[in-house]
């Protein structure tokens, strides 16, 4: 029964089984990594059962593959919610910032080990790389409504967000065996830098 007192419909109780297995699957790459979520890591997590999970998910790829979308979904709401309350958000230092807390952010290693996996994973390569536009293609969107980036030509200013987010994911990827934060600041105002004559250059 629901707070209210009203039965929830099978429909809801599917979605509710769905959403707990698709949160566990996060969680579960995020703590020990994708080689290591299994189906009975995944269960446990969400707890269910296997049936509960083919019962929703014709197979494991499917599941990583709607994990992954929950993924990029929180990622642009939460930079979308970081960059709000910013009272100049023209300034490229800070929003590239805000593009790096994004990449360093825990979640965020489950796109990075998606990635890493879909090398030698042609199935996973083949399934993935829609989800990839479709998230890449959200970001762009995104963007249109970021004042930092609306004075660069569309071409230009998407490409200048790709080269900026594989920077920060191979940060992300490598500041947690190798964290050297004293270059840190070091390499945000170098990569602003070249950002803003980037845009000096474009507008001359």
């Amino acid at each position: 029964m629901t707070e209210a007192g009203v039965r929830r419909t099978q429909a809801e109780r599917r979605a509710e089984t769905s959403a707990r297995l698709v949160d566990a699957t996060i969680a579960s790459i995020v703590e020990v990594g994708y080689a290591r979520t299994s189906t009975k890591e995944i269960c446990a997590r969400a707890g269910v059962s296997h049936g509960a999970l083919f019962g929703r998910f014709a197979t494991v790829l499917d599941l990583m593959l709607a994990a992954a979308a929950e993924v990029a979904r929180r990622q642009i709401e939460q930079f979308t919610a970081d960059l709000a309350p910013v009272p100049d958000q023209r300034d490229v230092t800070t929003v590239l910032g805000l593009l790096r807390e994004r990449a360093r952010a825990p979640i965020n290693s489950v796109w990075i080990e998606l990635q890493v996996a879909a090398r030698t994973d042609a199935d996973l390569r083949e399934r993935l790389a829609p989800v990839v536009i479709e998230y890449v293609g959200a970001i762009f969107t995104a963007a249109d409504a970021v004042p930092a980036f609306r004075e660069f030509a569309a071409d230009r200013r998407d490409l200048l967000l790709l080269m900026s987010m594989h920077f920060f994911d191979g940060e992300g990827l490598t500041a947690v065996p190798y964290p050297w934060p004293e270059l840190d600041e070091q390499r945000l105002g170098l990569l602003a830098e070249m950002v803003r004559q980037y845009r000096v250059d474009e507008t001359e």
